[in-house]
């Protein structure tokens, strides 16, 4: 599954660099179609955004209504809201820790000197959806909005078949989130980069994404801020030795992995044993994780 390679062998170099630039260039081809969805979005706003939902994430309402949104979340487990407060608390805690003072004095000669920190107007926070949802990744980026004083946080998050994810409803509910859209891909971050009749346009745009998403975000990049960096398909890399724990090990690689097809996990050690004993741990922890299929193909085209 995993390719393997001697670090001793001669043609070493060669082998990790082959491999290493397949990866990247499965990564870069995404950038000619999410220009021209990127432009027709400009062009032909709502009717083109609801286009791209219907074809990608089977979804014809970009607009839940907030009857909806309750429905959804009233349905969810009460231990993962639970958790959700649990995770919302330690985070808010954290972030208020962050918190810039302003600076305001008069020095010796009566003048006044002042350093002020001041919000956004709007930020839009794009959560993953349609394969997969993460509650985390709301609170992790509207939690310091919140704490900075943003007036407008939007969230962008693509529906399963047309359905928005119940957890990730409460979380935005739980930031106080009232404009929530359900669109994603590089026709979501074209529409808040933008704007349409429905949806105004934001200041920043922040949040994970797949290969588009992330070079949807650098092609807007000018026009509208973006994350100091654009976070693309997951990357890891593990060192270990003879006293690591092979399931640890194997249940890091795999954590990556079921990101997205692209992710790339590299194991070191010097210890073969030990990469047996995570080769076999991998092969029994994928049938127990219900992405076992993306984690599997990641693992087999990237793994190293």
């Amino acid at each position: 599954m995993i390719k393997i390679l001697d670090c001793r062998s001669n043609n070493y170099q060669s082998k990790l660099n082959t491999l290493l630039s397949k990866r990247q260039s499965g990564v870069k081809k995404n950038t000619n179609i999410v220009k021209k969805i990127i432009s027709d979005i400009r062009k032909n706003g709502d009717k083109a955004l609801i286009k791209y939902e219907k074809r990608f994430n089977k979804n014809s309402t970009i607009v839940p209504s907030l009857k909806q949104i309750l429905n959804l979340i009233a349905r969810l487990d009460k231990k993962v809201k639970r958790a959700i407060d649990i995770a919302y608390n330690r985070i808010y805690k954290f972030h208020s820790l962050q918190k810039f003072k302003n600076i305001s004095y008069k020095d010796k000669l009566d003048n006044k000197l002042e350093y002020k920190y001041l919000p956004l107007e709007s930020v839009a926070i794009y959560v993953p959806g349609s394969t997969v949802s993460y509650p985390s990744s709301v609170l992790m980026n509207a939690i310091p909005a919140l704490i900075a004083g943003v007036k407008r946080i939007v969230m962008i998050n693509p529906g399963l078949n047309g359905k928005q994810n119940p957890a990730v409803l409460y979380a935005a509910r739980k930031c106080k989130i009232k404009e929530i859209y359900s669109i994603g891909g590089p026709s979501a971050i074209a529409a808040v980069a933008y704007g349409t009749k429905k949806i105004k346009k934001v200041n920043k745009i922040v949040g994970p994404g797949n290969a588009y998403v992330a070079a949807a975000k650098k092609e807007v990049f000018g026009d509208v801020g973006i994350e100091g960096m654009t976070a693309g398909p997951s990357e890891v890399t593990i060192v270990c030795d003879k006293f690591s724990n092979p399931e640890w090990v194997a249940s890091d690689l795999i954590g990556q992995a079921e990101h997205d097809p692209l992710a790339q996990c590299i194991l070191i050690s010097k210890d073969k044993k030990l990469i047996e004993k995570v080769k076999i741990e991998i092969f029994k922890q994928l049938k127990e994780i219900p992405r076992n299929s993306i984690a599997k193909k990641s693992l087999i085209d990237n793994g190293i």
